[in-house]
């Protein structure tokens, strides 16, 4: 009997997916009509870890086109304005 393949947990923030590949973070679908993108430009160290410092965020289509663009320092407030873009864009 073939064993079935688990799916690996996505991971996500207030119920949206977060997909990292290098420096990019994609938050959301990119089959939706908007998405974000995140760069991370630069790290700093935090003990022993690096840590995100200055995001790209941009709000784009879903054929990939730069709709908004602001600079932000770390995560938390990169996600902060991202989840506001996001779901105005979503709802209009």
């Amino acid at each position: 009997m073939a064993k079935k393949k688990e799916k690996s947990p996505v991971l996500t923030y207030k119920g949206t997916p977060l997909v990292q590949s290098g420096n990019t973070i994609i938050y959301g679908n990119i089959k939706d009509r908007y998405y974000i993108r995140f760069t991370v430009l630069d790290y700093r160290k935090v003990k022993d870890l690096d840590v995100a410092g200055n995001i790209l965020v941009e709000l784009m289509t879903g054929s990939g086109r730069m709709v908004k663009k602001a600079e932000r320092e770390g995560l938390y407030r990169a996600m902060d304005i991202a989840e506001f873009w996001l779901a105005d864009a979503l709802e209009a």
